[in-house]
């Protein structure tokens, strides 16, 4: 916004006061402005209800009588002849620029008020217009104050949105750690065995397994990690081997990073010979594929 032609030209603009050449440089400003240009047509909407903002003043009876008496009277003067001498054209200097505010009291006419109701009608119109001026920076004020707060909302919600996921992150993580916890206190347990298996293929050396039977409570835990992961159409399964007979003991899958812990019937885990893992089609085998096994341990004789 450009202070110096809306606060110092426009309302001399609404009262048709301004130069040819003040006129057009508010007219080009408006062009390229069209917020500029609708609050000046605000303005001489305004000025347009100067005219009607007072009552007119009836002059008193006395003024025409007295003024008819003054023409009979200058009627009856003779006036004397006037002489004509020629003078030299003396080139008188031009008269300093106006400033607002001879402008404003010489150059704006207001027929209809007079005296001090006419004057307090421009002042009036002055308050207005840095009143509009004031609403307008006000206004931006908002809008920035808006801008901010939905700033300072989006990010509220994306600090909302990384607490939850750290909260939810932080529950697995807590249980992650109670389950290891019950896993190391199974394997400490009076009476508890464990059995190691490890990779029988030699792919995925990294990958192994126990099965913790705890002999006081009856509980039987398998645990395993790196594991490769499986498309959706596979999963494994988990086999209790009895001499020749595999037993399944349930199917699972395994996480990002290849981990599982997995309840098994403790009643099944307490007795075997060997204990292995394969790939299975989805829903599991009747009996492990033979060349899909990738895990096993054998009990110690």
């Amino acid at each position: 916004m450009n202070k110096r032609i809306e606060e110092e030209l426009f309302p001399f603009y609404a009262l048709e006061a301004l130069t040819a050449e003040e006129k057009a440089e508010v007219e080009a400003y408006i062009a390229a402005d069209p917020e500029a240009q609708a609050r000046l047509v605000a303005l001489q909407e305004t000025a347009a209800q100067l005219p009607l903002a007072v009552a007119p003043v009836p002059p008193a009876p006395s003024v025409k009588s007295n003024l008819m008496a003054r023409v009979q009277a200058d009627s009856r003067v003779v006036q004397p002849a006037v002489e004509v001498a020629t003078k030299p054209v003396v080139k008188r200097p031009s008269p300093p620029q106006p400033t607002w505010w001879d402008r404003l009291r010489q150059g704006v006419a207001v027929p209809v008020l007079t005296g001090t109701a006419a004057l307090a009608a421009i002042v009036l119109f002055i308050w207005a217009i840095s009143l509009n001026q004031q609403v307008n920076q006000l206004q931006d004020q908002v809008t920035d104050l808006t801008s901010d707060t939905n700033v300072l909302v989006e990010n509220m919600a994306a600090l909302e949105a990384d607490n939850d996921q750290l909260r939810v992150r932080n529950e697995a993580l807590q249980q992650q750690l109670q389950t290891q916890a019950d896993i190391l206190a199974s394997y400490q347990a009076p009476g508890a065995t464990t059995l190691a298996l490890g990779d029988l293929t030699g792919q995925n050396p990294t990958a192994a397994a126990t099965l913790t039977v705890a002999a006081e409570d009856g509980v039987a835990t398998f645990v395993a990690s790196n594991l490769p992961p499986l498309s959706a159409d596979q999963v494994y399964q988990l086999w209790i081997i009895r001499g020749e007979l595999p037993l399944s003991a349930g199917i699972f899958s395994v996480d990002e990073n290849g981990r599982v812990t997995l309840a098994v019937d403790a009643a099944l885990a307490s007795a075997y010979d060997a204990v292995g893992v394969s790939i299975e089609p989805a829903g599991g085998s009747a009996t492990p594929t033979p060349d899909q096994i990738i895990l096993l341990g054998a009990a110690s004789s």
